[in-house]
């Protein structure tokens, strides 16, 4: 598991350079200004849409398990590692703290 307290606490938002596509099979993103594009599965989608309404990463967690009935810390490693993967490939950003 990737253990970054930042990313705990953090809320971020989506860049404004991404757009998306969510359907049965999952998501695709395209990065509109580095030409490049990102599918993941429902799983991955479901993750998007709870970063749009900027939640945190504990919250989108639970909701995952809830959702899939899963471990709670198994759906925080998974919302961990896919944040820190939207996040390397500038497709969301650290929401500004309120």
């Amino acid at each position: 598991m990737i253990d970054d307290p930042r990313i705990d606490r953090t809320r971020f938002h989506v860049s404004q350079h991404v757009r998306a596509s969510i359907s049965g099979d999952g998501l695709v993103l395209l990065d509109v200004q580095g030409g490049f594009v990102l599918a993941s599965n429902p799983i991955g989608a479901r993750i998007w849409e709870l970063v749009e309404q900027q939640l945190g990463s504990r919250a989108i967690a639970s909701q995952l398990a809830r959702e899939f009935d899963v471990p709670v810390q198994r759906a925080y490693s998974d919302v961990i590692a896919f944040v820190t993967a939207l996040e390397a490939r500038g497709l969301v950003n650290e929401a500004p703290a309120c």
